[in-house]
């Protein structure tokens, strides 16, 4: 019987299975690898597991090695050493259990929404958390999920420096000339950056210029041949006229009608061709005031041969972006901006998590911070910033976006009023 006064004790909870899903962390580069570690187990846990393994580092005690350092012992021996890798996957297993979404195809939206999740929600065991979204991106052989892991393990470490104490920071300030070289070097790199932007800019200015020029010149042709044929159907309007014949009187008022509408499509074309003149001589004007210290940062520097500047795409900054970012604090300006230049670098790089919006032909958004989301367009070589909005506002974006899209639509298919 049992003793009275004394409550039953409820059963421990059952501890979830242990997945056997594919774990190949040698997809990983060392210190991503390392990371991944430092996310799965504590501070003490990755000294026993060196232990354990009988890792040493000479002239070193790995108790007296930060963290991230025994991380990296253990990742560079999981890379070299066959014999160790049976082990050490076996404790991510047993300490891990299994990734999210095991059983269903995920792709990087689903991988945007959990750690969106970990950094919103007060989850339980965040570092590992984002090791379990590492490990479930990993299992896909798609090169997209694969950058997406590094990023989750990347902001995996951002949360693990944000839980250590301000004692515990791992980067310490540089000795101040080392820190003002860095910095000259930094301003060097992006003045000439900056330098060649201004060169891809001035180059697509000209061919701008050549283009409207040629279209210029064709609607010259149509004009003069226009007032050719309106001169001459004002002479046989006159001959009609006078005969009583109302309808070629209707006709000839209807082509020139005609030419007057071309004729101002050709003042319009002149205009803007002038404003690019105009550009193009700002840009030259720009390039020429650049200061000579800036070409001799890197003396003998070569420009981007053909393949990297195929990926180069324009960014053309509109005036909807620059009234959103007003908003927002410098550090999400900043950090929207340093997304662009990337954008600009290379679309398709893993960081960005560009995703195209729903229903909109050629739109995209990346994220710049948890809720805040930066929509752009690419259309051929350029990109077209567009807004910096809230990520609550994402859904009503989108619905304007189609309203407009189908509008300018309608118009570019309606024909022209007579």
């Amino acid at each position: 019987m049992p003793k009275e006064g004394k409550p039953e004790e409820a059963p421990p909870p059952a501890p979830e299975p242990v997945s056997t899903a594919a774990l190949p962390l040698t997809a990983l580069a060392p210190n991503f690898l390392g990371a991944f570690f430092e996310l799965c187990f504590p501070d003490r846990r990755l000294v026993d597991l060196c232990n354990e393994l009988r890792l040493t580092t000479p002239g070193y005690r790995l108790e007296s090695l930060p963290p991230d350092e025994v991380g990296r012992v253990l990742a560079d021996e999981y890379l070299e050493a066959e014999d160790v890798r049976a082990p050490l996957e076996k404790a991510v297993r047993e300490v891990l259990r299994s990734p999210p979404l095991e059983a269903s195809k995920a792709g990087p939206k689903d991988v945007d929404d959990l750690v969106d999740l970990v950094f919103k929600a007060a989850v339980k065991d965040p570092l590992q958390q984002m090791a379990r979204i590492a490990w479930r991106c990993l299992m896909e052989e798609d090169a997209k999920m694969r950058e997406m892991a590094l990023v989750a393990i990347e902001d995996g470490v951002k949360i693990l420096d944000a839980q250590q104490p301000q004692g515990k920071k791992k980067t310490q300030k540089p000795a101040p000339d080392v820190k003002e070289a860095r910095a000259a070097l930094k301003q060097a790199e992006r003045a000439e950056k900056d330098r060649e932007a201004m060169k891809e800019q001035l180059a697509s200015a000209r061919v701008e210029i050549a283009a409207r020029e040629a279209r210029l010149a064709e609607q010259k042709g149509e004009v003069g041949q226009l007032r050719a044929e309106t001169a001459r159907l004002t002479a046989e309007v006159t001959r009609l006229t006078e005969a009583g014949a109302g309808k070629a009187l209707a006709d000839a008022r209807r082509f020139a009608d005609e030419a007057r509408a071309l004729g101002e499509k050709l003042r319009v074309a002149e205009e803007e061709m002038a404003e690019a003149s105009e550009r193009a001589e700002a840009a030259e004007r720009a390039l020429a005031q650049r200061p000579a210290q800036t070409a001799a940062a890197q003396p003998g520097e070569e420009l981007p041969d053909a393949d990297e500047s195929a990926e180069f795409l324009v960014p053309v900054l509109t005036r909807e972006f620059y009234e959103s970012i007003e908003r927002w604090d410098r550090r999400i300006q900043k950090a929207a901006f340093d997304k662009i230049h990337l954008l600009a670098q290379n679309w398709r790089h893993g960081s960005l998590r560009a995703l195209q919006l729903e229903g909109i032909p050629g739109y995209y958004r990346i994220r710049i911070a948890t809720d805040v989301r930066l929509i752009y367009r690419r259309e051929g070589a350029r990109i077209e910033v567009l807004s910096l909005i809230d990520r609550e506002d994402l859904d009503r974006y989108i619905r304007q976006a189609r309203t407009r899209t189908g509008d300018q639509r309608s118009k570019s298919e309606a024909p022209d009023a007579r």
